[in-house]
């Protein structure tokens, strides 16, 4: 390299950079706002209710039972939580997809989704969720036309596979948990987690899709069959696809 390049390598680079921090700030900045429109954080609820023992169900002391809640909660803090998700969902998506999300999402109808998804996922919400699966779900069939369509956002969103992984994740975790804090001679060798996670999928995913099916029957229940469909047509872009894919990716090493 002769000196006149060398001078404009060096020139040029220190621009670069600056560019280059500039970009990653800009995008911390919009995984935060993806982060926070969303409600990323009512997952975590999810988590906790997963790992966290009961201990008439379990055949263990109750000293394990609570060192492993103990354990589950001081470990799945918000902020590891936040920090592994944006971490994950960096990698899963570009600025663009991010700036997508966040434009769609803070429309009328992606308000609208979001209000629909946070209701259905509220804890406190399940009992009534459960009751209108049993009582009018298992009674009444929706129509032909609504049960494809809502099939087809099924498809489009991979809830039943992503499911299935994230409860197989969860399933392998409170298992590496437990043996975490057993007793000295109580632990027996653990088999790799992908071996476990294959051998717990398909009896998961055997009930899921109907599962799923009914859930996404009651949580868009408000919704008309056009918002359906703008919402299906969403999904099917790349931005939604890799969003649903990097939430599930995140949770499921976190566990």
């Amino acid at each position: 390299m002769d000196g006149k390049r060398l001078v404009v390598v060096w020139l040029f680079a220190p621009l670069l950079f600056v560019a280059s921090v500039q970009a990653s700030s800009e995008k911390d900045q919009l995984l935060d706002k993806l982060y926070d429109q969303t409600g990323l954080e009512q997952q975590l609820s999810w988590m906790h209710d997963s790992m966290t023992l009961q201990e008439q169900r379990y055949p263990i002391p109750e000293t394990v039972v609570d060192t492993v809640n103990q354990v589950v909660k001081v470990r799945y803090s918000p902020d590891f939580f936040r920090s592994s998700m944006k971490a994950t969902l960096d990698e899963a998506l570009s600025a663009g997809e991010l700036a997508r999300l966040i434009k769609w999402f803070e429309s009328p109808l992606g308000q609208k989704i979001l209000s629909l998804e946070a209701q259905a996922n509220d804890p406190e919400n399940q009992a009534r969720m459960e009751a209108y699966i049993q009582e009018k779900l298992s009674k009444e069939v929706p129509r032909n036309n609504r049960v494809r369509l809502i099939e087809a956002l099924m498809e489009a969103l991979d809830a039943v596979e992503l499911s299935t992984e994230l409860a197989a994740s969860a399933s392998v975790g409170a298992q590496r948990m437990l043996r975490e804090v057993m007793p000295a001679g109580a632990e027996q060798p653990m088999r790799p987690v992908q071996v476990l996670k294959a051998l717990e999928k398909p009896h998961i995913r055997k009930e899921m899709p109907e599962r799923m099916r009914n859930i996404f029957l009651y949580t868009y229940r408000s919704l008309p069959d056009h918002e359906i469909q703008r919402y299906l047509d969403f999904a099917r872009e790349n931005a939604m696809q890799n969003f649903q894919r990097g939430q599930i990716q995140a949770m499921a090493r976190m566990l």
